[in-house]
Parts: structure tokens; sequence; C-alpha cells
């Protein structure tokens, strides 16, 4: 399953997991947006954890490790980025979207669509 989408949309998923909720308590505070890289747990909810990146996009990018929980969900919170699905589907990855995948294991983050860019973004894994 691969949802891409806009934040302002989030809500509309809270069907497929309930943690979804966590996810947009953990925005809607900005504390992604506040807080420095590194892996963090959210408040109301440890299964719920999120990991703020900050990196220069490249022509290649860099493969994701498959992921240890059932879902992830990137948000760029500051520049561009493309994110590429099993080699199929490509999303422009801009702030204000997010991109929400259920066991995915070919993942591929981080890459530019003409001319590298510094890119902030939280992965929630849940």
């Amino acid at each position: 399953m691969i949802v891409f989408d806009t934040l302002d949309n989030l809500e509309l998923y809270l069907g497929i997991s309930d943690k979804i909720g966590h996810v947009i308590t953990v925005m809607d505070r900005s504390l992604p947006y506040d807080q420095g890289v590194g892996k963090y747990k959210c408040p109301e909810n440890e299964d719920v954890s999120y990991e703020i990146e900050a990196y220069p996009t490249t022509n290649t990018g860099r493969r994701e490790m498959p992921n240890e929980k059932r879902f992830s969900m990137e948000i760029v919170l500051e520049g561009e980025a493309v994110t590429g699905i099993r080699g199929e589907s490509v999303f422009v990855m801009a702030p204000g979207r997010f991109l929400l995948l259920c066991d995915e294991d070919d993942v591929k983050r981080g890459m530019t669509r003409n001319i590298d860019k510094s890119v902030k973004s939280v992965i929630f894994r849940f």
C-alpha cells in the first residue's frame, strides 16, 4: 500500500492505523520542526517513533533499510527530494506532502529532481 497526499488530508487516513493520530499530534505540536537531527519516540505512544534527518539530495539517492515496523511515513519539512518505490513509482516530496508506506522494503530516498538541494525530513515508523 502506498498513500501520497498532503498533510491537510492526513486525518482522512486514520482508518488505516490509529497510530496516525499520534503522527498528527506530533506534527500539530511542530516537534519535528523544532527538534534537531535524531531519533525520537512519540510522547503519548512509544510504539510510534520518528527520525529527523537533514541531508543533501544526490542523483543516486540512498536505499532505505527495510522497515522494522509495519508502516512508515515520510514528511519533508524543508527542501525537496524524490523518493522511488520498487523502481516503479516516483514521488516528489516537498513541504506539506506525506508518503505513507506499508511493508515496503525497496525504497530509495533523497534523490534530486534537477539540482542538489538541502532537505530536512521526518520519517515516522509504527
